[in-house]
């Protein structure tokens, strides 16, 4: 993409030139393709321009709201031939936006949100456009992997155009320096996990004599827990068996799993006081260089690294996802986008318009758009050297482009311009094309429960809180198992059925 978008302008006005002109001999050129005959008068007409199609965005912004005459608003409706209205509201009043727009009708072209039940119940109502039909005809649309699409659906049917992001990203981070120093091989099993850990926590690998490292960190949420089930082969929260639908925590894997945690707490591998560690002083910890592994994902790998080294500057972080455990190796597959933007009915009546704003949004799939939305604009904040983009201000980036990455859909680094990378940021898209090679789906992710939708929050306390107090060795495992029934008794047990239900119906 060239500066401030005059390559758009220019491409613009050339299509609007006629290429008519004469020899010496009189003789007329070749009409171009922007010219068709006038019967009437022999002579050629230049073809009316397509009128730009007019379209309105809700989306929401983090930082600064988007403005509908800037720049980038200004390149976006040039590149796909569109008048675009912009709304926009604070992504903390987003769902409750949305809420009000179903309320009211006043619906916009497209409006982003996120899956949960207040949208899955407005889909249900038929005001937007299912869009599943018609994505074969858009190439970039066509091309995004369908297990996003697939975990989007609502009662088996695609709605929303998304914001892409990786599918398995996660990871445990770790001190690779102590690794090195301790003499240990990279761990490719849960044995050797657990041994990298244990290693961590009682030899020293600061260097500073004392008994004061964590192999593992651990916060109030058991962030790490979804990692560490996989490891064992427990299904992603909801698993299928003789066609009926389980949670994972009623697995013998999941049980394991939970033993394993509690190993890892008696032996002080983990911060003891973990129920009471928020997600702030989690971080914390680790930059305070006590720390040796914690879950991340993947792209926060250089972040982590620049986080020990405030304490340590030869700290050096690596990474590893996909441990082999007692029943193969396995990672959760997440939702795989970041929202997705719904069409109303409403505001788009006809199929041919429906098929204009897919246009639109394929459109902003393509390397220029794709561009822009990643790097910038080109001069500006990037350059572009030997086919790699590189950022020159990034500052400039942010202040630029935050207030309309919300607008930005399929996924940016698949359709940009490659970009010059830092070891760990290429590491990174490597291990999620690996992790998405293995990763287990939720079967329950897009299932209807009405009970669950009504207590399953505070069902999950039971079992939250039963998690803690194993680890802890408050209760063994008849103690487990008597949280678990108790779920089941409480509601569990309905929701298992409703899911069974569902699942059915939408596998038949």
């Amino acid at each position: 993409m060239k500066k401030k978008g005059k390559v758009f302008s220019l491409l613009s006005t050339a299509m609007l030139v006629g290429v008519v002109g004469c020899s010496d001999g009189g003789s007329t050129a070749t009409p171009s393709n922007n010219t068709t005959p006038d019967p009437g008068s022999g002579t050629e007409k230049t073809a009316e321009p397509e009128k730009p199609f007019e379209m309105s965005l809700l989306f929401h912004y983090e930082t600064e709201p988007p403005k509908n005459d800037s720049e980038i608003m200004k390149i976006i409706e040039e590149y796909t031939n569109t008048n675009i209205d912009v709304q926009s509201v604070p992504s903390s009043t987003g769902a409750e936006k949305f809420n009000v727009t179903v309320a009211s009708g006043n619906f916009p072209t497209a409006i982003k949100t996120f899956y949960d039940v207040p949208v899955v119940n407005a889909i249900k109502t038929g005001v937007f456009w299912e869009i599943g039909p018609y994505l074969k005809d858009y190439p970039n649309l066509s091309a995004i992997n369908s297990q996003v699409y697939d975990n989007m659906k609502v009662q088996g049917k695609i709605y929303g155009v998304p914001s892409v992001r990786d599918l398995a990203r996660n990871t445990m981070t770790y001190r690779k320096d102590w690794l090195e120093k301790l003499g240990l091989p990279e761990p490719t099993t849960v044995d050797e996990f657990y041994n990298m850990l244990k290693a961590f926590t009682t030899q020293d690998p600061d260097g500073n004599g004392k008994d004061d490292t964590y192999g593992l960190i651990e916060n109030n949420a058991l962030f790490n827990m979804d990692l560490i089930t996989a490891y064992f082969g427990a299904p992603n929260q909801w698993g299928v068996e003789d066609g009926k639908l389980i949670p994972s925590f009623q697995t013998e894997a999941y049980l394991e799993a939970l033993q394993f945690y509690r190993k890892l707490f008696d032996e002080k591998i983990i911060n003891q006081d973990f129920p009471i560690t928020s997600r702030d002083n989690w971080f914390k910890l680790w930059d305070s260089g006590k720390a040796g592994t914690m879950r991340q994902v993947t792209s926060t790998a250089l972040a982590r690294e620049r986080g020990a080294q405030k304490v340590d500057p030869n700290a050096k972080v690596d990474m590893v996802s996909l441990l082999e455990g007692p029943r193969g190796t396995a990672i959760y597959s997440e939702a795989g986008n970041n929202g997705f933007f719904l069409i109303s009915k409403s505001a788009v009546k006809t199929e041919e318009e429906l098929k204009k704003v897919l246009e639109f949004f394929d459109k902003l799939m393509d390397e220029e758009m794709s561009n822009l939305f990643y790097w910038g604009l080109e001069g500006e904040t990037y350059t572009v050297t030997d086919g790699k983009a590189q950022h020159t201000d990034k500052e400039a980036f942010d202040r630029m482009l935050s207030p309309y990455t919300q607008l930005a859909v399929g996924k940016l680094i698949d359709n940009a311009t490659p970009g010059v990378l830092q070891p760990l940021e290429q590491q990174a898209l490597d291990m999620n094309k690996e992790n998405e090679a293995v990763a287990l789906a939720n079967p329950a992710l897009t299932l209807d429960s009405e009970t669950n939708t009504e207590k399953g929050a505070q069902l999950m306390k039971i079992i939250e809180d039963a998690r803690i107090k194993f680890i802890l060795g408050e209760i063994d495992e008849a103690g487990w198992q008597a949280a678990v029934d108790q779920w089941k008794k409480d509601g569990g047990q309905q929701i298992m059925d409703e899911f069974t239900a569902a699942y059915s119906e939408v596998n038949k």
